[in-house]
């Protein structure tokens, strides 16, 4: 039990250090002594700055990620009712553990050949696999388009954190969750299966005016003249000539 509590004191004052300080000035000194903790004991549960940085940020995905879990686990009735709320819990989860979410956004990703980075990267993809698995009776079904777990994730999620980030910064007063329904109708919109409109087709008018100039061997205009037509679309060339 002691070994845990210090752990998470260690990981405590790391996250505010980084969030004060920044990462490339955070100091493994400065963690230790905010921690209260000794070389030995800070040493004996992470090597360096970057694995207690690594441990926070996966810390902080599994925290954000088991709220996603439990949405599947209740399985969704239709597209609009996961959407909004995988929506609802990222703004959510954010007001919630909000210096955990300026660290993450400081953080940026770790690198894929760490342990922290590797770790997230399965942790993502078997999220990203049982979404998948949920989605693919609504794509079969032509409920949702056909679109990469990348794309679907920059859909839904990827508005909620350009305000989220803005909501962390103190540029807005409201609540995040006052724009859960309005990010959730767009991001529902952008993936329906619904075809897209066809952009209506040029209008071609039904007539036209020529200008006419008669030309000199050394371009001087001799003589000008307009000229009203009737203006015909192209045909479609017939494939079966030839």
């Amino acid at each position: 039990m002691a070994s845990i509590q210090t752990r998470r004191r260690i990981l405590d004052a790391a996250l505010a250090c980084f969030l004060e300080d920044g990462y490339e000035q955070a100091t493994i000194a400065r963690i230790r002594q905010r921690s209260g903790t000794s070389n030995g004991a800070l040493f004996h549960h992470f090597a360096s700055k970057e694995a207690v940085a690594d441990a926070l940020y996966v810390e902080a995905i599994v925290s954000f990620q088991r709220g996603l879990w439990d949405l599947l686990r209740r399985k969704p009735r239709s597209l609009r009712t996961a959407v909004r709320g995988t929506i609802a819990h990222q703004l959510r989860w954010t007001e919630q553990h909000a210096d955990l979410a300026r660290f993450v956004y400081l953080r940026g990703h770790l690198g894929w050949d760490s342990p922290g980075g590797a770790e997230v990267e399965t942790l993502n993809r078997e999220l990203a696999a049982a979404f998948r698995q949920w989605m693919a009776p609504l794509a079969d079904s032509g409920e949702i388009r056909p679109a990469s777990m990348l794309v679907v994730s920059a859909i839904v999620s990827g508005p909620a954190h350009a305000i989220a980030q803005r909501w962390l910064a103190g540029q807005l007063t409201a609540p995040l969750t006052a724009f859960v329904d309005e990010l959730a109708d767009a991001a529902w919109a952008g993936l329906r299966g619904t075809q897209v409109p066809a952009r209506p087709a040029r209008q071609v008018p039904a007539c036209g005016r020529l200008t006419l100039e008669l030309v000199s061997d050394d371009g001087t205009v001799i003589a000008r003249g307009q000229a009203t037509t009737q203006l015909v679309p192209p045909q479609p060339a017939d494939s079966s000539a030839g």
